[in-house]
């Protein structure tokens, strides 16, 4: 286009949108969310801002929907996406495909750190970590005292193992310093006559779902090492179930929830009642069959058949040496027959049997080698025939054939077949394909 000619809106901006995205590419921008509006389609409008500027910014919904990121005015973040221009409005915004809040990104390099050096140390080995009691009396809980999980572990308590005696030591679960206490209550049940604490069977680390940030003070090293060197059990129960903490693969077992680690490490008291009410039941039974069989041997030792008791053992004895006897022979009968198999193969071992014996499976080979040979022939030729009979019918059903019979195939000047004399108005250009070249042609009116 001349320098001179003036563009259109629409070729500036198409012209913009090009420039912005091939310049800007993929990008990852951090700032404060300022206005934000979810809108019918499930699409989330919302700027960007920073002290000096603000950018106009768009989630589409499929991309919103897998966000875990609460948007909010005000939270800071960090998104990815790419720059655009929108040509609707002719302005710049940007096509978020990410989010994750201000600082996360560090936080999970932190983690990956320590994660890969507790690792290296064996902190994470399943060797060194020890099973949860199957029939536990009692158990710790280190969570805080207050909201939803506490309730809930104690109410799935009652319902599996009532028998048990659930202790709570309260800590904060949450916040700057809060693996300090986490890891002194950790070393505190796990020296409870020091501290003057019950003595439990295992201890359950839990706290329900929240950010990285919420949940960092379980990826604390401090915490960690606690767990590696607690005298009894810790089962980790952080967060949801996609939620991994350090704490989880330090631990002896990791629950994905607070009421899980309650179901995974208690017997259920329905199927323990059912389980002891068949085993009551099979002891009752053994023991009446036990007093039955004595009862047996009483009377017959009352009755006197017991004073002689080598008479009892005479007729085993002699089943013993009949058992013996048969020993031998059948042992003597395999020994004569394996001498037999062997001579057997020693004589077909023979060079001269060796040889017949090889050609006559190159004889077998040759003559599996020509039945293949031949089936495969066959099997080309029909091949070949199908294949003669398939290219006939193509030729047959090509247009080229049609042309070469007289036949026209006429187009309009956008190169869309006509079928019909009515979409060929009087002045429409027309190309005619015959079997050697090409015409043009225009229609005209009837006269």
């Amino acid at each position: 286009m001349n320098r001179d000619t003036p563009w259109s809106v629409s070729q500036l901006l198409a012209h913009l949108k090009r420039a912005v995205e091939v310049e800007v590419g993929e990008k990852s921008v951090q700032g404060e969310i300022g206005s934000c509006k979810t809108a019918s389609s499930g699409h989330v409008y919302f700027t960007l801002k920073d002290e000096h500027a603000q950018l106009a910014c768009v989630m589409y919904r499929y991309q919103a929907a897998s966000c875990r990121v609460m948007l909010r005015e005000g939270l800071r973040v960090e998104i990815s996406g790419k720059a655009t221009v929108w040509e609707g409005r002719g302005s710049l915004q940007f096509v978020v495909e990410r989010v994750q809040e201000a600082g996360i990104g560090s936080l999970q390099q932190q983690f990956e750190e320590l994660k890969r050096k507790l690792e290296a140390e064996g902190l994470f080995d399943e060797g060194r970590k020890r099973p949860i009691p199957p029939y536990p009396q009692t158990v710790g809980l280190i969570t805080s005292p207050t909201g939803a999980v506490i309730q809930d572990m104690r109410h799935r308590l009652e319902q599996r193992a009532p028998w048990m005696q659930a202790y709570l030591l309260p800590v904060q679960v949450q916040g700057k310093g809060a693996e300090v206490g986490l890891a002194r209550a950790v070393r505190m049940w796990s020296e409870p006559e020091k501290y003057d604490l019950p003595k439990v069977d295992y201890i359950v680390l839990a706290r329900g779902g929240g950010s990285l940030e919420d949940l960092w003070c379980f990826n604390e090293e401090l915490l960690a090492r606690a767990i590696a060197s607690s005298k009894i059990p810790v089962v980790s129960a952080v967060g949801h179930e996609t939620d991994f903490t350090i704490a989880d693969f330090v631990a002896d077992l990791r629950a994905p929830t607070p009421t899980a680690a309650i179901e995974l490490t208690t017997p259920d008291a329905a199927t323990l009642e059912a389980f002891l009410d068949t085993s009551a039941q099979t002891m009752l039974k053994l023991v009446r069959r036990a007093l039955d069989s004595s009862a047996l041997r009483l009377r017959a030792i009352e009755s006197g058949k017991l004073r002689r008791p080598m008479e009892l053992l005479a007729s085993h004895s002699q089943r013993i040496d009949l058992l013996e006897d048969e020993l031998h022979n059948r042992c003597r009968s395999f020994l004569n027959s394996a001498h037999h198999l062997l001579s057997l193969h020693e004589a077909r071992l023979q060079p001269g049997r060796l040889h017949v014996e090889l050609a006559r499976g190159r004889s077998l080979m040759e003559s599996a080698q020509q039945a293949v040979l031949l089936r495969a022939r066959s099997h080309l030729s029909r091949l070949s025939s199908d294949l003669q009979v398939l290219e006939q019918k193509i030729r047959a059903a090509s247009p080229q054939n049609a042309l070469q019979r007289g036949f026209a195939l006429v187009r309009s000047d956008s190169g869309s077949l006509l079928l019909r004399a009515q979409d060929a108005p009087p002045g429409t250009r027309l190309h005619i394909s015959l079997s050697q070249g090409e015409l043009t042609a225009r229609t005209e009116a009837d006269s």
